[in-house]
């Protein structure tokens, strides 16, 4: 079993087909889909037929109340405390690339999380938000003592810019070589934030795992060493919400089923490109 902690949040896409011109009505293209990486990574590896769990808090409100009950229905379970308001991302897609603006509402108020969310766990996925603020930070904390007791394979989104806003880049270097995950994932651009080399391995983890759209993926060891996963060329992309998400939730399945990182890169590539087909983070038709 998978357990994910993190966000989950709405996430509102607003397609801006030119510059917005001030003091007049703008038409615009938008939907609503799920938000939150840890999320994402639960609902996804439901859906590749995961058993996966996850832990986080929602809004005491209809907006949370409705994505539960979306990621229950894609067969995740469920561990949260509903309390404030729900978060809400708002994605301004225009021709220079995304612009996301996030209130994370109550999601960082998650003031503990007990160690039963490990039961018949094998991986947990921690999103890099879950370290950036207390109360959550803290309780996150002291469940990477529960899973290191455990000895559960531990694995770690990479930090977005606002993220690193928070956090900074040696606080999370320092958080990464303290909790020893089996692999940190995060794209080019996180990597380069963080300050390191392009082929440098986080210190403390076995794996650093560097995607780049459609540019090979960087498969660093701890070592020293790396490789290069070249990504397959894709036929159709509708929307790339997610695929981040994608890639991880192929990674760790693989690595589940026994493989080493440069096959489940492979994985991880392929799923990825389910997801660029379809509209929100998710590998199904609508």
């Amino acid at each position: 079993m998978l357990v994910c902690v993190g966000d989950l949040l709405e996430n509102i896409l607003v397609v801006l087909p030119s510059v917005p011109s001030g003091g007049f009505d703008n038409r615009v293209r938008s939907a609503r889909v799920r938000g939150g990486s840890a999320a994402n990574v639960a609902a996804l590896d439901a859906e590749g037929g995961g058993t996966p769990r996850f832990v986080g808090q929602i809004g005491d409100d209809t907006l949370g109340r409705t994505l539960a009950e979306d990621l229950e229905r894609r067969g995740v379970e469920l561990v949260v405390h509903a309390e404030g308001a729900t978060g809400v991302i708002l994605t301004l897609i225009g021709r220079n690339g995304r612009t996301l603006l996030t209130d994370r509402g109550t999601a960082r108020h998650l003031f503990a999380i007990e160690p039963s969310v490990l039961d018949n766990a094998s991986q947990i996925y921690l999103a890099a938000t879950a370290f950036v603020a207390d109360p959550m930070a803290t309780a996150v904390d002291r469940l990477l003592g529960d899973a290191r007791g455990k000895r559960l394979d531990l694995f770690i989104g990479g930090p977005s810019e606002a993220d690193l806003g928070d956090f900074g880049p040696a606080a999370f270097k320092e958080l990464v070589a303290i909790a020893g995950p089996k692999a940190v994932i995060l794209n080019r651009k996180e990597h380069q934030e963080l300050g390191l080399a392009d082929q440098e391995c986080f210190a403390g983890t076995e794996t650093t795992i560097v995607t780049d759209h459609s540019q090979p993926t960087r498969v660093l060891w701890a070592d020293g060493s790396s490789e290069t996963v070249d990504v397959p060329p894709v036929t159709q992309i509708r929307d790339r919400t997610g695929v981040g998400d994608g890639f991880i939730v192929g990674y760790l399945a693989s690595i589940r089923a026994g493989a080493d990182p440069v096959s489940a890169t492979h994985a991880g590539h392929r799923t990825a490109a389910r997801v660029l087909a379809q509209l929100g983070p998710t590998t199904r038709p609508d």
